[in-house]
C-alpha cells in the first residue's frame, strides 16, 4: 500500500504539507493543508493506489477537499481525480493545453490555468508555471516566498528529466522549461516521481538542464 511521508519531518518549511509514495506505476501525491486541502496530482487510481485511505490516515474527510491541481493530464497523475470526485466536490485545476484529454470527464469542476495564475492554497498561493516538453499542458506549481517547487514530471531528483516521446512532448520545449526553471529561486523540489529534494535544489534543476541538453 502507498506509503505518506510527513515532510516537516525533515525541514520546516513544509509544515503541513504530506506526500503520498504511489505502488507501482503512479505519481507522488501532495497533500497541502488538512482543513481545506489541496491535493496536487492524484496518481493513477487503481486498486493499488485507492487515495482515500491515505487521505483519511491524514484526517483529509471529503468535505476537507478543496482542490486537485494536476501538473499534466497523464493517467498515473490524473486518474486518482475520479476516486477523489466520486466522495467530495473539489475543482480541478489543469493547464488549458492539456484540459482537452480530460475535460468531458471533469465537467463543472474543470478550472483550465495558464501561465502567471495563482492558486491559493490553505498554506501559501501556488504561481503556475507552464513548462511544456513532457506534454504540452506540463505544469510547475511555485510557492515563491517559501522557495518551494513542485515540479511534476518536467524535472527529477539527482538531474533527471521527464520523457519528451509522447504524443504532445518535446526536447527542443522541455529544454526551454527547464531554462526557465533555472531562472528562479528553490530551495525545495517536489516531483512527480522519485524522493523529495529537500536543499539545493537550484543545483539539482541545473543538473537536470545540463543533462537535457547533452541529447542536442
Amino acid at each position: 500500500m502507498p506509503q505518506i511521508i510527513n515532510l516537516a519531518n525533515d525541514t520546516p518549511t513544509l509544515l503541513g504539507v504530506n506526500m503520498i509514495v504511489g505502488d507501482g506505476l503512479c505519481s507522488n501525491i501532495y497533500v497541502v493543508g488538512r482543513e481545506r486541502a489541496t491535493i496536487i496530482d492524484t496518481g493513477v487510481g487503481n486498486r493499488q493506489n485507492p487515495v482515500w485511505p491515505q487521505l483519511k490516515e491524514l484526517g483529509v474527510e471529503p468535505r476537507n477537499v478543496e482542490r486537485i491541481i494536476i501538473t499534466h493530464a497523464h493517467h498515473d497523475h490524473a486518474m486518482g481525480a475520479f476516486l477523489i470526485l466520486e466522495k467530495a466536490k473539489p475543482k480541478v485545476y489543469v493547464h488549458e493545453d492539456d484540459a482537452g484529454f480530460i475535460a468531458s470527464s471533469l465537467g463543472d469542476s474543470l478550472v483550465k490555468v495558464r501561465e502567471g495564475d495563482v492558486i491559493e492554497t490553505e498554506l501559501w498561493p501556488l504561481e503556475v508555471i507552464w513548462t511544456p516538453g513532457h506534454t504540452k499542458g506540463g505544469m510547475c506549481l511555485y510557492a515563491r516566498e517559501q522557495r518551494i517547487l513542485f515540479s511534476g514530471d518536467t524535472a527529477f531528483p539527482d538531474g533527471y528529466f521527464g520523457r519528451f516521446d509522447g504524443d504532445t512532448g518535446s526536447l527542443d520545449h522541455l529544454v526551454e522549461s527547464l531554462r526557465k526553471l533555472i531562472k528562479i529561486k528553490v530551495d525545495v523540489m517536489l516531483a512527480g516521481h522519485g524522493v523529495p529534494v529537500l536543499s539545493k535544489a537550484e543545483e539539482n534543476l541545473k543538473l537536470s538542464l545540463r543533462n537535457a541538453e547533452l541529447y542536442f
